[in-house]
């Protein structure tokens, strides 16, 4: 059975990833959840957001049925777009960032993008057979 690349899953999978940066960007690191209610045991809400928006996005890619090369190319254009919001949004130059931050977070970046362009090298290869 030939199963072509389902556009909906990879749309889908591409609002979830944005839905996904956009908790970094706009839930402030002050806001927290109170579990007991006399300030004892808090959590930061932009945490629980980014963990249940990356289950989400992991159980999405999981459980949706559609073929090994759709969940791939999905997976690719999560990272992508992770990688593209961590180039424009993080603040390299920001001197309230502590200095072994900005390295490491550069040194992951640039990872990062190696591996964005031997993903898509692979996807705009000849060779894949669906």
């Amino acid at each position: 059975m030939n199963n072509p690349i389902e556009i909906r899953k990879v749309v889908i999978g591409v609002i979830l990833s944005t839905l996904w940066i956009c908790s970094f960007l706009f839930i402030k690191d002050s806001l927290i959840i109170d579990w007991t209610g006399d300030g004892s045991s808090t959590t930061g809400l932009k945490t629980v957001v980014i963990i249940v928006g990356l289950l989400v996005l992991f159980f999405y890619n999981q459980f949706y049925p559609s073929s090994p090369e759709t969940t791939k190319l999905n997976w690719t254009v999560t990272l992508t777009l992770g990688w593209l919001a961590l180039i424009v949004f993080y603040p390299f130059k920001d001197i309230n960032v502590a200095e072994g931050t900005r390295g490491a977070v550069g040194f992951f970046a640039l990872i990062a993008g190696l591996a964005v362009c031997v993903l898509w090298v692979r996807f705009f290869s000849d060779e894949i057979v669906a």
